[in-house]
Parts: C-alpha cells; sequence; structure tokens
C-alpha cells in the first residue's frame, strides 16, 4: 500500500493541494540490451512506436511506403515492460500520436538497420578524388545511379565542387567518414548548398510550389489521429504524392512579424505535410493519421505538391564545407538542405564554421531524418543572421532529428512553421550563441527553440539543451511536448587549449547575464506539456554531475517586471508570464528542478488534481524500448526525476566532449562579434 499525505504547496506563486507519494520508478531502468526483446512489428529494432503518446482515438495507421504500424504491446526495454503513459498523464488535446522517420524499407523489403535507416550495401559508382572541380564527376555518377537503390562512393579525402550536388532518388551518397585524418570532405566554393536532396529549396514552402488545379478545399472535418479526407475534388491527386494540408488561422496562432514566411499563403500558419495512400472518389486516405484537425469552418484545403518529389536518397558520412545561404534569409541551407523530399536521410554527416547559413535544413519534407551528426561554429553569429543548426521547416511533418550534436549556433535546433509529428531526441544542442554588434554575447540565446507560427504537436525528449524555449518574436507556438530533457540554463565553460572543453573561438568566455533560464515559454505560447524534465544547475548533487560542466555564475536578468523569473536564487527555472494563456494552460507535472530540490507534481492549474497514478513516467513517448543503436552498458532512459543520478550519459554529448574544437579544420576561424561573423583570415568573407 502506497502511503500518501496531502500537503498545501506553492510553486510559481500559485497555491493549490498536492499529493505527496514516493517516486514511482519508470518500468524501463537500467541494464544492458542484451535482454531486451523484439517488439512485433518492429522495424529494424530501433523501438519505434506504433501507438502510445496520442491519446484516444490515436490508430498509429501507416499506408504504402510507411509500412506497418509497430504493435505497441507487450514491449519491453532493457529487460522490464515499457509501459504506455498512464491514463491522464498527457492530455489528449495537447498531443498527437509520435512515430517519425522511416518505418520500413519499402523499395527493397529488406530490414532497416539498428538505425531506423535502410541498409545499402551495393557500390553503383566509385568517384575518385578529383584534380579540380569534381562537381561534374559526383553529380554524372549520382544520375546514373538513380533509383537503384545502390551507393556512389567517395573516397577519403578532399573533393572541391563549384555547385551544388544534388543527389536523386534511390541513392545513397556515401564518403568515408565525417571526423579525423580519414574523412571524405566535400568543399565548395559556389553559392548555395553544398550538397541536396531535391532542388527547391525555400519555394516549395509557398503556393507557386503546388499543383494549382489539385488544391480542393476539404467537405468535411477532418480530426486529429484519423487518416481520411473529404475533398469537393480528387482531381489530380494519385497514390504517393505529397501534399500540404493547412487552413486559415485559430485564435490560438499569434504570427508576430512573421506574415506570410514560411507559409503557402498569409493567413494560413497551421499546415501538415502528408503523403497520398489511396483515392477513392472523394476521399483522399493518408499514410500517417494526422497531427491536427482541419476545419471547413477554416477553409482548409489540400494541394498537391508540385515539382519532382525526391524519396528514399541519402547522404551519409561525409564533412561539408564552404557553403552560402541565399540571397535572402531562409532561401536555403548552407550544409545539406532537404527539400520536397520523404523517406531520404542524412547520417554521420559533420557541418562545420566555414560553412554560413544554416548547416542542415529539412524544408517541406516527410518522414525524412537527420541523425549521428556533427554541425557547429557558425561563420555568422548575430541576430537574424539565418545562422541556425537543425532546422525544421515549412509543414515538414514525421520526421526525425535523433542522436545530433548541434553547438555554437545561434539556435542549434529550430522548429521553423513545422507541420506536426516531428520528434527532436537525444541531441546534444549547446553553446547557441548570439552577437548584438557591440562585442557582447550576454544574452542567452536557446539551444531548442521555435520560429513563425505555428510549430506544433512536436516532441522534443531526451535532449540534452541547457535552454528549451518557444520565443515568439516570429510567431508563436502551442501543443508542444516537452519530456524527459535534460536543461540546465548554464552553457558549458570555455577553458582554453583544453580539448575536451566549449571553445567560444578567441574571446575569452562572458557569461551570459540577460534571459537566463532552463525553460522559456513566452506570451502567447498556448498548450505546452512539460513532463519528466530534469531542470537546474549542475551544481546540485542529485543531478550526478562535475560541478564544472556548466557556467555557475550566470545571472537571472535583472528584477522581473512582465515576466515571472522562477529562481531563488538564480539561475532561473522556468521564464513565463504567470498572467498569461501560457501559464494558464500549461500542463506541468513531474519535474525535478534544482530550485526546489525535488519532483513538483502537479504543478499547474491544470495539472492540480491529477491522480498518484500518473506519476509511473514511461520511458519514452516515441519509443516502445531501448533504442538498437544506443550504446550497450548505458542506461536507458538517461535522465529522468526517477534515475538515481537524475542525469547519466548521452551518447551524443559524450561524441561532443571527444571532439577537439581547437584543432578542427575551421581552427583559423576567428569570432568577430562587432560584425556578427566568424572572420576566416583578416575579414568576415570566405
Amino acid at each position: 500500500m502506497r502511503s500518501e499525505r496531502a500537503r498545501r504547496w506553492s510553486w510559481f506563486g500559485v497555491s493549490f493541494v498536492i499529493v505527496l507519494t514516493p517516486l514511482l520508478t519508470s518500468a524501463c531502468g537500467g541494464g544492458d540490451d542484451s535482454s531486451a526483446a523484439s517488439v512485433d512489428g518492429g522495424a529494424g529494432g530501433d523501438g519505434t512506436v506504433g501507438e502510445g503518446g496520442g491519446g484516444p482515438g490515436s490508430d498509429g495507421a501507416t499506408g504504402s511506403d510507411g509500412g506497418p504500424s509497430v504493435d505497441a504491446g507487450p514491449a519491453t526495454c532493457d529487460g522490464g515492460p515499457c509501459n504506455a503513459p498512464p491514463p491522464g498523464l498527457l492530455n489528449p488535446d495537447f498531443t498527437t500520436t509520435w512515430n517519425p522517420g522511416i518505418l520500413a524499407d519499402t523499395p527493397t523489403g529488406n530490414p532497416l538497420g539498428p538505425d531506423g535507416l535502410p541498409v545499402r550495401t551495393t557500390t553503383c559508382a566509385t568517384v575518385p578524388v578529383q584534380a579540380g572541380n569534381a562537381a561534374a564527376a559526383i553529380q554524372s555518377a549520382l544520375d546514373g545511379c538513380k533509383g537503384k537503390n545502390q551507393v556512389v562512393l567517395l573516397a577519403a579525402g578532399t573533393y572541391s565542387v563549384g555547385a551544388t550536388i544534388t543527389v536523386p532518388s534511390g541513392v545513397v551518397l556515401r564518403g568515408a567518414g565525417s571526423e579525423g585524418a580519414g574523412a571524405t570532405t566535400v568543399v565548395s566554393t559556389a553559392g548555395g548548398p553544398v550538397v541536396a536532396i531535391g532542388k527547391g529549396k525555400d519555394t516549395v514552402c509557398y503556393n507557386s510550389a503546388f499543383v494549382a488545379a489539385s488544391q480542393p478545399l476539404l467537405a468535411k472535418d477532418a480530426p486529429k489521429e484519423t487518416t481520411a479526407i473529404q475533398v469537393v475534388s480528387a482531381a489530380g491527386f494519385a497514390v504517393g504524392d505529397l501534399a500540404l494540408i493547412d487552413q486559415t488561422d485559430i485564435g490560438d496562432v499569434n504570427n508576430g512579424d512573421c506574415g506570410g514566411a514560411f507559409k503557402r499563403t498569409a493567413g494560413y500558419a497551421t499546415s501538415e505535410r502528408v503523403e497520398i495512400a489511396a483515392v477513392s472518389g472523394t476521399t483522399l486516405t493518408l499514410t500517417t493519421p494526422l497531427h491536427w484537425t482541419f476545419a471547413t469552418a477554416q477553409k482548409a484545403q489540400i494541394s498537391k505538391a508540385g515539382g519532382t518529389v525526391t524519396k528514399w536518397a541519402g547522404v551519409e558520412s561525409l564533412r561539408v564545407q564552404g557553403g552560402r545561404p541565399g540571397g535572402y534569409p531562409g532561401q536555403n541551407a548552407g550544409g545539406v538542405e532537404v527539400s520536397n523530399a520523404a523517406y531520404s536521410w542524412v547520417k554521420d554527416v559533420q557541418v562545420d564554421g566555414t560553412t554560413s547559413g544554416m548547416p542542415m535544413r529539412l524544408v517541406g519534407t516527410y518522414r525524412c531524418v537527420i541523425r549521428d551528426s556533427h554541425v557547429h561554429n557558425s561563420y555568422s553569429y548575430g541576430f537574424g543572421q539565418d545562422n541556425y543548426g537543425i532546422v525544421l521547416a515549412c509543414g515538414a511533418a514525421d520526421n526525425l532529428v535523433e542522436n545530433n550534436v548541434a553547438r555554437f549556433i545561434n539556435k542549434p535546433i529550430l522548429f521553423n512553421n513545422s507541420g506536426g509529428g516531428n520528434v527532436a531526441g537525444y541531441n546534444y544542442a549547446d553553446n547557441s550563441w548570439a552577437c548584438d554588434g557591440s562585442n557582447d554575447d550576454g544574452f542567452q540565446e536557446a539551444s531548442i527553440d521555435c520560429h513563425c507560427a505555428f510549430p506544433h504537436m512536436e516532441l522534443i525528449e531526451g535532449n540534452w539543451a541547457p535552454h528549451l524555449a518557444a520565443s515568439v518574436t516570429h510567431g508563436n507556438a502551442g501543443y508542444l511536448t516537452y519530456f524527459r530533457n535534460y536543461a540546465s540554463s548554464q552553457w558549458s565553460p570555455s577553458v582554453a587549449n583544453q580539448p575536451t572543453s566549449a571553445i567560444v573561438w578567441s574571446q575569452p568566455f562572458l557569461p551570459q547575464y540577460s534571459n537566463v533560464g532552463a525553460l522559456q515559454l513566452d506570451s502567447p505560447d498556448t498548450k505546452m506539456t512539460v513532463i519528466g524534465n530534469v531542470l537546474g544547475s549542475t551544481t546540485n548533487a542529485a543531478l550526478g554531475l562535475p560541478a564544472n560542466l556548466g557556467t555557475t555564475g550566470t545571472g537571472g536578468g535583472g528584477a522581473a517586471t512582465s515576466k515571472t523569473y522562477i529562481g531563488k536564487p538564480v539561475p532561473s527555472i522556468l521564464l513565463l508570464d504567470q498572467a498569461s494563456v501560457t501559464w494558464t494552460t500549461l500542463w506541468l507535472t513531474g519535474n525535478f528542478d534544482t530550485v526546489n530540490q525535488k519532483t513538483m507534481w502537479n504543478a499547474s492549474p491544470l495539472t492540480a488534481n491529477l491522480p498518484a497514478s500518473t506519476q509511473a513516467l514511461p520511458s519514452s513517448l516515441y519509443l516502445t524500448k531501448r533504442p538498437g543503436w544506443w550504446p550497450a552498458g548505458t542506461p536507458w532512459p538517461w535522465v529522468g526525476p526517477e534515475a538515481t543520478p537524475k542525469v547519466g550519459k548521452l551518447p551524443a554529448r559524450e561524441r561532443s566532449v571527444a571532439f577537439d574544437y581547437y584543432t578542427a579544420d575551421d581552427a583559423k576561424c576567428t569570432l568577430n562579434c562587432g560584425a556578427y561573423c566568424c572572420s576566416v583570415g583578416a575579414s568576415c568573407s570566405l
């Protein structure tokens, strides 16, 4: 029998009664991977769920290219049952079914690898290192292997290219590795991305990218978690088409200064990329359930994507340098751009400081994956300089960003008008930097953030990200879920000439003194879910971390005005406006923080009366078991309020700690805050 006692508690200035109980240990504890049983119908051993986390009505169905859904039970992880969320833990109106990425290798019928990606072993063509511009030789080999689901292999060494290398459908461009002396490096001497999957760039966001004759209105509402859409006409649609479903803005949406940017058209901020599984009369069946209810009252419509849709393309084991952003912010990534694509992936790719603009972006994509990659040290560091790390944009849906390192970038991971069902899982995102033009980096930027209304129904799980946020300068976000992350509010410090230390280039480290916090939810963000996170300073003994892993001398942003800076003493834990809809609609429970030094259950008005049974936190909201790529002997979940210690080892962070940022290939790049850039040589030009 569990002992219970009631106590009145006050947190964030709100008093309410909670029930104090002993912490319930998740059924998926530590141990190695040897005892983990397989999941019926599992895809490649990655443990992706087909159900769970979406609330009532989640059917987890997929269609022709998506493969079968995964049977969520009985599931195991680390030898114990991996329980679904207990009834009442999640608000089904605030959450969805997260089942991201590639679920089956449809073209070959072969099993997926332990990382959940198709396994391509046959070499179609090999391109040796070239004496001059290698672009034509690489592109010719890729085009000749189109559709064969085979590999174009690049040797170890450096390839100089004078044009963007575009990977077509059914081809993997693979190098010899992304780091070290034996790596394959592709250096661009031209504008635009270095490597691309799809050619659309940001044009895929806008109405001109869709087929004008195939943009019907919905004839009936299309509820969340269903796959059937009734339209006034299905003319022009066929199985396998990609499309965008969107609608006019509802009251939850605030566009900020974003206007029509990254939307099909202005006033349609809520959108989702989908794929057609079947066409019957005026019914379009989708391969994945919707993550949002699209209503006829909001003039919901579905638009068929035009141009060439790229599928089953991959980029693997490369180092990418020298790219450029477009002629205006957001035109394209400077490293690897994936646009108007599905079932495509980027794996083990490093993009470093000789690339200007976003290192990697998924724009208008469906079920694509970025994993095991490393993006760091942007060329430019100022506000509005397009120097974001890994970006999901323009209705991109059901994509997976997993096990990556993103550091020394203005916003390492960014949701930009994304479309729901995406997961940012188990990434290390740190040292998110901003220069203000006065040689000052004191403003603490967010490690995982949002731009342009209206990112929604996304899952941020298992990340080490000091400052989680949904800032609203360029529009608000809503219905995001933050689960089992560690956010300290402290960057990893810079110690000169220590290879395992963070580096802030040549400038001595300056502590952040403004906007410092672990979790920042600005008004009017709405209907956010925050569960099972560990929030606060590395100096707290319960976390099990050395104190010097964080910068402990940070300030708290001065006196509170319209914001409530929660934290006594600073650094802050939660930054929000207590009088706003952000607080009144916040689903907050089960987070350990280092100010209260305990797990705060039932911690917001909406969760004040949750039963004690909701304190049995699941291991994951998108995995049914320990993922196949997780290192043997490393406990999973690696972080949580019930864990001892509360913060363990995250594989992506361990890779970053072992990386020598001081002697990397871009070491000549020197910080120049006044010019918002990382100078190469004497000037801010590449």
